[in-house]
């Protein structure tokens, strides 16, 4: 398609003169791919075809909003993204080879490039500590790097502070407005608090920038159901399906919220949808016990 490039870090299609992506916020640059055959799409893959690129920074480290919602048959897991760090930054350019290069001082916009490279990498080899002091570091070397910022908070999370790393994502928003990640990335923090309400406007925020991201959709639904609004989480299941029907673990999540609303012929759809999709699942024969459950007594379930 003429009219649109493929992000390289991300996979998102971005238009023909956007300096940068939408949902991840890379720089464009001549490599980014042509999309061979791609319709005017918003850079989710396509339906089924597997999870979303790798988005900017950390990104979104699990998909799943850390809900604790009662389901009939146990909290189904949901897939997990784990995102590479560090992938969106501008690297700044090399200085060129000289025989004697002259001393100086880093501006901070620099040092803050250095340290949260340091970051990126420290956190790619598992120390977390490091990658935290590294994007410190390159916070208070640059205030406004919205990459840093996000980073920071991503560790943050992972470490269990979500309620201090919303102010960093909150930071990285303020730099970088029309970053998906960064919403996306906030509302999970407020997930993990439980303060649904945030979380849900958070993801709202985010699917309006990159509606088709099935990932968001999904979490979508899930805070609204943790938040009493099952009306709306069926709904927003629904939406996640209609983007990638190959996720199994939509399909019962979409069957739970249907069955705990009372729709059961719904539901025993779902969990059908559920068993074709997944087979060998650990929950396969608790679902079967279910469908059984809900087709009566004198219809068995294969």
């Amino acid at each position: 398609m003429a009219s649109a490039l493929i992000c390289e870090p991300c996979g998102a299609t971005v238009p023909r003169g956007r300096h940068r992506c939408g949902r991840c916020g890379a720089p464009m640059t001549a490599a980014a791919r042509v999309p061979a055959d791609s319709g005017p799409g918003n850079g989710a893959p396509a339906s089924g075809s597997g999870r979303p690129g790798r988005a900017v920074a950390i990104g979104a480290l699990a998909l799943a909003c850390a809900v604790a919602i009662p389901m009939m048959m146990g909290t189904p897991r949901a897939n997990v993204v784990v995102e590479s760090p560090g992938t969106s930054a501008t690297t700044p350019a090399a200085a060129p080879a000289t025989a004697e290069r002259p001393s100086y001082t880093p501006s901070g916009v620099f040092a803050a490039g250095d340290a949260n490279r340091e970051g990126t990498a420290a956190y790619a080899s598992g120390n977390v500590a490091s990658a935290t002091e590294q994007y410190r570091a390159a916070v208070a070397a640059d205030p406004t790097n919205a990459e840093a910022l996000n980073n920071l908070g991503q560790v943050l999370v992972r470490d269990g502070e979500a309620r201090r790393a919303i102010e960093y994502f909150d930071r990285a928003i303020a730099a970088e407005p029309g970053i998906w990640s960064y919403h996306f990335n906030r509302a999970r923090a407020y997930g993990e608090i439980s303060d649904w309400p945030e979380a849900i406007d958070g993801y709202e925020d985010a699917a309006r920038l990159f509606p088709g991201d099935y990932v968001t959709q999904f979490n979508l639904a899930r805070a609204r159901e943790a938040y009493g609004d099952l009306s709306g989480a069926i709904n927003g299941y629904a939406r996640a399906i209609q983007l990638a029907p190959g996720e199994a673990d939509f399909h019962l999540w979409h069957g739970q919220a249907l069955d705990k609303n009372g729709q059961g012929a719904a539901a025993a759809a779902a969990y059908r949808q559920y068993l074709e999709l997944a087979p060998d699942s650990s929950r396969a024969e608790q679902v079967k016990a279910r469908l059984a459950q809900l087709a009566g007594p004198d219809q068995a379930v294969s």
